[in-house]
This record gives C-alpha cells, sequence and structure tokens, in this order.
C-alpha cells in the first residue's frame, strides 16, 4: 500500500469507521512514519476546538464524524504538505538507554512493558512512546517481556529488519559488526519483517523458534532451537554449543570487556561447546585454548588467539 493510500484511510481512521484490517495497516504506517504520527495528534486536539455547529443552510452529511475531519483537515492542509518534506529531515526526539561492554541493564516501562539489556547495545525510545504507538530502535541485544496492547503494537527496529510484537517475551540480536539480525521467541509470537518493506508479511515466529534477517530485509523460515541457550545471558551466562570460535570471540569479548582476536583465520572454523558463568577472563581464556587446541598471547586487555601447531 503507498503512502497516498494510507493518506486516503486517515479520514476514516479518525472517524473509527476503519476495518480491523485497515486500523491495523495504518497503525504500522504510522510507526514508521513517527512524523505522520504527531501530525495526526495534531489534528484530534484541533477536532475538540473546530466542531461545525449545525445551521439553517448546510451540505448533506455536514454534521458527520467523517465531514468534521475533512474540515479540519482543510484547515491544517498546509501542514500536510509540509510533512511530505519535512518527514524526510525529522526524528522524534529520543531517550537513550545505553551499556558498556561488560555490563547489563534492566529497563521499565510505565505499559508494564520489561526489557533487559545486554553488554555493549544501545536501545532509543521516542519521547511520545506511548502516545499513538510503541517502538523502539535496538543497535545490539536485548530481551523483550512485552505488555500487550492491541491497539497500540510494539516494534523494534534492529538493523534492517522490524519485530512485531503478537503477545511475546522474545530476544534481538542486533550488532553492527554482526551480518544478521537475529530473533528468538521464548514465549508467544512476533511478525519478523524487512524494514522497508511495509506492505510484506514477513514471518511468524512463535515460542521456542529462531529467525534471522539478512542485510537486505529478508527472513529465514522460523527453525526450533533452545532458546534456554540462546537466552541464557539474561541470567548472567553465556552457552555455547559447537559454535565456531569466530562467532564465540565477540561474544566473549563484550561479556569481559577486552579485545579477542584470532592470529590465525582458519582458527575461526574451530568449533567449541562451552558454558560461562561469571569466571576469571583468564579460566576463560585457558578453557578456549583448550577445547580449540590453540594458545594465546596477552597484553593487558588484548588477547590473539593462534594455532598450537604451525599451519602449513
Amino acid at each position: 500500500m503507498t503512502d497516498e493510500r494510507y493518506w486516503g484511510l486517515l479520514d476514516r481512521f479518525l472517524a473509527g469507521e476503519c476495518s480491523p484490517p485497515e486500523r491495523a495497516a495504518v497503525l504500522e504506517w504510522l510507526e514508521v512514519h513517527p512524523f505522520a504520527a504527531e501530525y495526526i495528534e495534531a489534528v484530534r486536539r484541533a477536532l475538540a476546538q473546530h466542531e461545525v455547529k449545525p445551521s439553517p443552510r448546510r451540505w448533506p452529511g455536514a454534521t458527520s464524524p467523517g465531514f468534521r475531519i475533512a474540515a479540519v483537515l482543510a484547515l491544517v492542509a498546509g501542514a500536510a504538505a509540509v510533512w511530505r518534506v519535512e518527514s524526510v529531515r525529522h526524528e522524534p526526539a529520543m531517550r537513550e538507554f545505553a551499556t558498556a561492554r561488560g555490563r547489563r541493564a534492566a529497563i521499565e516501562f510505565t505499559d508494564g512493558t520489561r526489557i533487559v539489556l545486554s553488554a555493549d547495545s544501545k536501545l532509543r525510545v521516542p519521547a511520545d512512546y506511548g502516545v499513538t504507538a510503541r517502538a523502539v530502535y535496538l543497535a545490539g541485544e536485548a530481551y523483550f517481556a512485552i505488555a500487550h496492547d492491541a491497539a497500540k503494537p510494539f516494534a523494534v527496529h534492529a538493523g534492517p529488519g522490524v519485530i512485531w510484537d503478537l503477545g511475546t517475551r522474545f530476544g534481538v540480536r542486533a550488532y553492527a559488526d554482526e551480518p544478521e539480525v537475529e530473533v528468538v521467541v521464548a514465549a508467544g509470537k512476533v511478525r519478523v519483517r524487512g524494514a522497508g518493506n511495509p506492505d510484506s508479511a514477513g514471518q511468524v515466529v512463535n515460542g521456542g523458534e529462531l529467525s534471522r534477517l539478512d542485510h537486505t530485509g529478508v527472513a529465514s523460515p522460523p527453525r526450533r532451537v533452545d532458546t534456554r541457550r540462546y537466552l541464557a545471558w539474561t541470567e548472567g551466562r553465556l552457552a555455547f554449543q559447537d559454535a565456531p570460535l569466530r562467532d564465540v570471540l565477540p561474544q566473549l569479548a563484550r561479556w569481559y570487556d577486552v579485545d579477542l582476536t584470532l592470529g590465525s583465520p582458519s582458527l575461526g572454523d574451530r568449533h567449541v561447546t562451552l558454558s560461562v558463568r561469571g569466571e576469571p577472563v583468564a579460566q576463560v581464556l585457558d578453557a578456549i585454548a583448550l577445547l580449540a587446541h590453540a594458545r594465546y598471547e596477552r597484553a593487558g586487555r588484548s588477547v590473539t588467539f593462534y594455532p598450537t601447531k604451525p599451519e602449513r
């Protein structure tokens, strides 16, 4: 559906005459057009101040909700024209929550939604969160326990994708240095789709399933996983099951606030199974070296792994 079509629906939306699918479509569109959402709020306020009073000579339907809305829209038509230019230039004021490497944080919103922010992560929340819509913007990793509100769906914007809550507890992993956005659902379900394609149905991911978005915003088919392992970090633990070293080291680096690198690219293909819960970093490094048949050299916060035997 084009933006022009959405603007055409707004009269019926404000009058409460949209069908449930149309209402859901408009709410989703407003979610990704925050300036438009602010504009609609201005229209609603104007409606309260510009009620059309009956007169001896009036057009048919002049006192209908649709007519009053159309009249107010005419009053602010200039603002609508401005929106088409300004919407590409303005973002709503944001509150920002951030964690350093080696740190986590818990956040609770007034609507009852709870969020746990993982290490080296950032969450931006529009200052008008909950007024007309509920959206957050994630760079990093977070766990969401959503207070469901069908009238104001909760959306997580992460990398090239948007994750819509359908009554859910789920985790999203979206670090800039990783090629995919990972979504794992502990309970309920979410809808995952590309951020630039609001008309797409995307993928529905149910409890106990995982899906990944590639750099173009295309979501993989959901698959069953052990969600406890993927969300162990929310309980202060990292769990790796037959994971390649190239994927393990970045997570450990953020968890312990150290710099971990591979002295040989081939080491990245070696797989390890490991669970970490607050052990000293030296103990973890020793375990990695043993499991990966490697050795390491450490200089302060910088650690480099090498093969135990020279490669040919």
